[in-house]
């Protein structure tokens, strides 16, 4: 399923919220800049939805963009019925000091429409530590 917002739908239907709990450099051996976050999606539409993947969209200060996208959610494809909430925890993994990072998700509705979110922009604030 290709992820290009000109193919797919773009459907608001998930209520979307991100708490970041840092950036950590791990050295092993080179320094890894890891963005440590919980993800929170509460189905705020009509119809059962079934989260089939996840399109990231990662930015580093040295210019590097990378656009990734993954079957699953976090190793599952979540079905959301209306008013159902799924949270996980991830971790992001940059080369450089990160300048910025976003998601969608995209999957199907219980009619088996296909669609993708609006992407979910992690917050500037968790970019601006010293580095």
């Amino acid at each position: 399923m290709s992820t290009n917002s000109r193919t797919l739908p773009v459907r608001d239907c998930l209520d979307m919220g991100i708490a970041v709990s840092g950036i950590r450099i791990a050295r092993n051996p080179r320094p890894v800049y890891q963005l440590i976050f919980r993800l929170r999606m509460n189905n705020k539409g009509n119809r059962s939805v079934r989260l089939l993947g996840r399109k990231w969209i990662l930015r580093e200060r040295g210019g590097r963009t990378r656009i990734i996208e993954a079957a699953n959610v976090f190793n599952q494809q979540p079905v959301l019925t209306p008013g159902a909430v799924f949270s996980c925890g991830g971790c992001q993994e940059f080369d450089t000091p990160p300048f910025a990072a976003e998601v969608c998700f995209f999957g199907t509705d219980s009619r088996n429409q296909a669609f993708i979110t609006p992407p979910l922009a992690f917050p500037r604030r968790c970019f601006t530590l010293p580095w």
